[in-house]
C-alpha cells in the first residue's frame, strides 16, 4: 500500500497525490502532520506579466501565512467538505479553522528555528530517496511524477524538509521527555498475551475545541458554548468527519479526527472511562481537559484476544484521488465503474491499476501491495482489508487520500519476535502519553508566541488578546 512516511506541514505548500502512497501507512508514536497534498495558486490569464498581491492573513513571530496558502489548504478539504455548496458564513468559519491549524504548525516551525533544528540537504536527499524507493521509483522518477502532477519540485522538497523538522522538534521536546519503563512494557505484554487477555478495542474519532493557555473565564465559556453547539449538530445527525474538518482544532481535523483502533492501554486516560461506557456509533458528552473541550465518537468496537502473532494480507488495490477536473462525486463514480469492469471480467485489476491508479508505487506494479499489516495502514484501508473475503473485491471505500477498491489474494499469521513485541508495547504506551503531552506542548508554544490572526481580528502577544482593526 502506499508507503510514504513523509507527510508535510499544512501551511508549507505541500506535495500532491504522488505521495498518497507514502501516507497510507501510519507512523506510530511520531505522526503529527496530515497526509501530503498541495495546490498552486492560479493567476488570471489576463494579468500575464503582473504579480497579484498575496494578502497576509496571519503573522506568527517572524513567519507569515498568505491568502493563497490558506486557499490552497482549504482546497485540499474537497474530499471531506462540499466546498461548492457552502454558504458564505460556513466558508468563513471553515477558513478560520483551517488557518488556526496552519498557525499551530507555523508556531512549531518557529520554535524549531529558535532552538537550531535544521535538516541539511544530505538528510533531505536521503529522505527523498527513501520516498522514491518505497514507491518503486528512483529519485529522478519521483521528481518527474511530482512535476507531472503540476507541483513545483522545490516546494515539494521544502515541504518534506519542514515535516522532518517538525518530527525532530517533537522527538526532542516531547517524546524524549516521555518515560516508558520496563515494568510498563511487561504489564502491557502480560495484558495483551495472557491466557484470558480478551479485550474490547475501540475505533475512535475526536473533535477538539481548544482553550488558550491562561484563557479568561469569558474565553473558556465561549469555547464550551462552541463545543456544545458542535455536539448538538452531531446528535442531530451531522457527519462527524465533515464537522471535524470544518470546526475542530485538532491537528488531524482534516482527517475526520480519526484516532484509529485503540485498545484500552492506548486510549488517553481522560477518555477511557467515557469510551468504555459507550456503544458503537455513539457520541460522547463534552469532555473537559486542560487543553480544551473534546467530543469523542466510538465508530466501531471489536473483541480481540491477545497474541504474539499478527495477520498479514497479500493485497492489491486501485486509488483514485479527486482533482481540479474531477470532483469527489465524479471520482467515486469512476471508481465504481472501474471496479465493475474488474468484477465482470472485462478488465483485470492489474490493467486498471496501471492505467488509472493515483498510487504511483503500486500502480506501476499493477496495484500489488505485497504483504501488509492492518496496524500499518490508515483505518479505512485496514477496515477494508479485514472485511473482504480472500479472492473477493471490496466495495469502493473512501479514505483521506481518495477512493479505493482492493482485493485480498491471501492471508497468513506471522509470529512477532520478543524484541518486536516489546517495541510495539513501547510505541503503544508512548503513543497514548504523547497524545496528551503533545497537545499541552502546543498550547504552551502558542501562548508564548506572537500570533496575529487577521481573519478573526485578534492578536496574542503573550499577555492576552486584544481586538485588531481588520486589514
Amino acid at each position: 500500500m502506499p508507503v510514504l512516511h513523509a507527510p508535510t506541514p499544512r501551511h508549507a505548500r505541500r506535495p500532491l497525490a504522488v505521495l498518497a502512497t507514502l501516507l497510507l501507512i501510519a507512523t506510530p508514536f511520531s505522526q503529527v502532520a496530515a497526509q501530503a497534498a498541495g495546490a498552486n495558486g492560479e493567476q488570471n490569464p489576463g494579468m500575464s506579466g503582473f504579480q497579484p498581491l498575496d494578502r497576509i492573513v496571519a503573522v506568527v513571530d517572524d513567519r507569515v501565512i498568505t491568502q493563497q496558502e490558506l486557499q490552497a489548504e482549504v482546497a485540499q478539504l474537497g474530499g471531506q467538505v462540499d466546498l461548492a455548496n457552502m454558504s458564505p458564513a460556513d466558508e468563513q468559519r471553515l477558513g478560520e479553522r483551517v488557518l488556526d491549524r496552519m498557525i499551530t504548525e507555523a508556531t512549531m516551525l518557529e520554535r524549531a528555528d529558535k532552538i537550531g533544528i535544521q535538516i541539511d540537504d544530505t538528510r533531505l536527499n536521503q529522505a527523498l530517496n527513501g520516498i522514491a524507493q518505497r514507491n518503486g521509483m528512483n529519485l529522478s522518477q519521483l521528481r518527474d511524477a511530482v512535476v507531472g502532477q503540476g507541483q513545483n519540485w522545490a516546494d515539494f522538497r521544502n515541504g518534506i524538509r519542514d515535516q522532518m523538522i517538525l518530527e525532530e522538534l517533537q522527538k526532542r521536546e516531547v517524546y524524549s521527555q516521555i518515560n516508558v519503563s520496563d515494568r510498563d512494557i511487561d504489564a502491557y505484554i502480560e495484558q495483551r498475551t495472557g491466557s484470558s487477555a480478551e479485550q474490547t478495542e475501540y475505533r475512535l474519532a475526536q473533535i477538539l475545541v481548544s482553550v488558550p493557555e491562561n484563557a479568561s473565564p469569558e474565553a473558556i465559556e465561549q469555547a464550551e458554548a462552541r463545543a456544545r453547539e458542535i455536539r448538538d449538530e452531531l446528535v442531530d445527525g451531522a457527519d462527524f468527519a465533515r464537522v471535524s474538518a470544518e470546526r475542530s482544532d485538532a491537528l488531524n481535523a482534516d482527517e475526520g479526527g480519526d484516532l484509529g483502533w485503540r485498545e484500552p492501554a492506548r486510549i488517553p486516560s481522560l477518555f477511557l472511562p467515557v469510551v468504555q461506557g459507550m456503544e458503537a456509533g455513539e457520541v460522547s458528552d463534552i469532555i473537559r481537559s486542560p487543553n480544551g473541550f473534546h467530543i469523542v465518537k466510538v465508530n466501531d468496537t471489536r473483541t480481540t484476544t491477545g497474541t504474539a502473532a499478527v495477520t498479514q494480507y497479500r493485497a492489491e488495490h486501485v486509488l483514485l484521488r479527486p482533482r481540479e477536473d474531477r470532483d469527489p462525486t465524479a471520482t467515486r463514480e469512476l471508481a465504481e465503474q472501474l471496479r465493475e469492469q474488474v468484477a465482470s471480467g472485462d478488465a483485470t485489476l492489474a490493467s486498471i491499476a496501471r492505467e488509472f491508479s493515483d498510487d504511483p508505487g503500486s500502480g506501476q506494479r499493477g496495484g500489488d501491495l505485497g504483504w501488509v499489516n492492518t496496524e500499518d495502514m490508515v483505518p479505512a484501508f485496514a477496515d477494508a482489508l479485514e472485511s473482504v473475503q480472500t479472492g473477493q473485491l471490496s466495495p469502493v471505500f473512501e479514505s483521506q487520500f481518495g477512493f479505493h477498491f482492493l482485493r485480498v489474494n491471501d492471508q497468513r499469521r506471522q509470529e512477532v519476535s520478543g524484541e518486536d513485541l516489546r517495541e510495539q508495547a513501547r510505541n503503544a504506551i508512548g503513543e497514548r502519553r504523547a497524545d496528551e503531552e503533545l497537545t499541552k506542548y502546543i498550547r504552551r508554544l502558542r501562548s508564548e508566541a506572537y500570533i496575529e490572526n487577521r481573519l478573526t481580528g485578534t492578536v496574542n502577544d503573550a499577555s492576552g488578546q486584544r481586538a485588531l482593526g481588520r486589514q
